[in-house]
């Protein structure tokens, strides 16, 4: 197989001493794969009538060009690259095949010029300005145990979700795979059995562990799901997705974007009005990472518009962050694999679950996290005091999608005892899980989260009522403590 990628000015034994060295490398090296420049050329038509599609955007991943008057579009391919894919404009369908969105086309190596057509279908209500967006975190799919697990939770579920909404998608964000790269195929099938377009982010153990040049270790992921950077839009929005990882053998790998993926983000961005709402998936966090590369470039690309939205996952933990600086709203999103399938719960005490949000416009009009074998309604786990290793007497409630604008209140015997204190630890119902599991405190099993909330009652005896209301109104409850971590390990349908 022709290699299309090397690391620019770092050769492979170098990189391995760094990599013992340090753990990581210092910066995202460029892209700059190998192989010839290939004109691509074509039309984007309209595949009932056979007319041209102006103003249609159709890139190779580095740059883009626009599709003219006749629907023709011209482009010099950037060296080596190896697929173009067309930005679907809202008025038309994701084109699909065998199940999957069919976006992109293979450039080949072997002419210099190279003819590629695009037939888009118009949608047939017109252009959606209400759609529901699944984002899915983590997978991570190690073994036969595991994919059991996804075929007959997770994806059960989201089949059952979506049939509350018209106009649904769906988004993986990265780490479909554990390391185990033969099974992406299934997992590939788990989710097109939704029958809705679900499109796929890379994550670290998306890439070939034993390859030390993440273009060639992502090779297999890439022939299952297609270019790693890409566009496409829906409704009044535009969806941007980005590989943020890139992984150097088993041992190693480094986040953030190379010069390449910037000028590439800036470039389809152009073509994108400041009006629209802007979503862009990728794998890892990006406001809490302090060491990831062209993080403040990609900040500065994505701000200008409307409203942001970053999802991301990687942390097996739910977390919601609100940047006012940048205007941008990040979703890290709790997993469905939570500890990688051992229990029921993410490192946070999210249950394993998934993203669901509702877009209207320009704008969400709600978005809820939907906990597996659960109700959309359950959204707090409350325990109560001296339980779970309390010695101070407190209730503590653990609102894993809660964010600042949040009013989380405490109800005792019915009667509103005001708002509760916010605060940050270990989720006391999984940390008792992982010390019954003889799990070292210093293990990446251990997270502290900020979605925690607690207060001291004045009655022992009293009902207790957790009552919390999120920013678009929506009120949940919760007045059942947790007994113990079994409900942790073995599913109880909850309210």
């Amino acid at each position: 197989m022709k290699k299309r990628h090397t690391l620019h000015g770092i050769n492979i034994f170098l990189l391995l001493v760094l990599v013992l060295l340090n753990g990581c490398i210092v910066d995202i090296p460029s892209a700059r794969p190998e192989g010839p420049s290939v004109i691509v050329y074509g039309k984007v038509l309209n595949n009932e009538t056979n007319s041209p599609i102006n103003g249609a955007v159709v890139s190779d991943g580095y740059s883009t060009t626009v599709s003219n008057g006749q629907g023709g579009f011209r482009l010099k391919s950037y060296p080596g690259a190896s697929h173009v894919f067309i930005s679907v404009p809202e008025e038309y369908e994701i084109p699909m095949k065998d199940g999957m969105p069919q976006i992109f086309k293979s450039i080949g190596d072997s002419k210099d010029s190279v003819k590629i057509n695009f037939n888009l279908k118009p949608l047939k209500d017109g252009v959606e300005n209400e759609f529901t967006l699944i984002a899915v975190g983590d997978p991570q799919v190690l073994n036969a145990s595991n994919l059991k697990r996804l075929n007959s939770e997770s994806i059960p579920d989201i089949k059952a979700e979506i049939k509350k909404y018209n106009n649904v998608y769906g988004i993986t964000l990265g780490d479909l795979a554990f390391d185990s790269l033969r099974l992406l195929r299934e997992v590939k099938q788990s989710f097109i059995s939704t029958d809705i377009p679900f499109f796929h982010t890379i994550g670290n153990h998306d890439f070939a562990s034993n390859i030390y040049d993440p273009a060639s270790a992502s090779e297999e992921f890439v022939s299952n799901f297609g270019p790693l950077d890409y566009s496409f839009n829906r409704g009044n929005a535009h969806i941007v997705v980005m590989n943020n990882v890139f992984n150097y053998g088993v041992t190693s790998y480094n986040w953030g974007f190379s010069e390449e993926q910037i000028n590439w983000l800036k470039s389809d961005l152009k073509h994108v009005p400041k009006e629209k709402m802007l979503i862009v998936s990728v794998h890892v966090p990006v406001f809490p990472s302090t060491t990831m590369e062209r993080k403040s470039q990609f900040l500065e690309a994505i701000s200008p518009y409307n409203e942001v939205h970053i999802l991301s996952g990687h942390w097996h933990a739910n977390r919601n962050i609100i940047n006012s600086d940048f205007n941008v709203y990040e979703h890290i999103t709790g997993t469905a694999s939570g500890m990688w399938w051992s229990s029921n719960v993410n490192k946070c005490g999210a249950p394993n679950g998934y993203g669901v949000y509702e877009i209207s416009g320009n704008k969400m009009k709600n978005w809820y996290y939907k906990s597996v074998n659960y109700s959309r309604e359950y959204q707090i786990t409350m325990t109560a005091p001296h339980t779970f290793g309390d010695n101070d007497g407190y209730v503590v409630a653990n609102i894993w999608n809660a964010d600042e604008n949040w009013k989380v209140e405490f109800f005792e015997d019915g009667v509103n005892m005001g708002q509760m204190e916010r605060f940050t630890t270990y989720a006391p119902e999984v940390f008792a899980l992982n010390k019954s599991k003889n799990i070292k405190e210093d293990s990446n099993w251990y997270f502290k989260t900020s979605h925690l909330f607690r207060v001291k009652p004045t009655k022992k005896d009293a009902v207790f009522t957790i009552q919390a209301t999120d920013a678009f109104g929506n009120i949940y409850r919760q007045s059942t403590p947790i007994a113990s971590i079994e409900m942790l390990k073995t599913y109880k349908v909850g309210p």
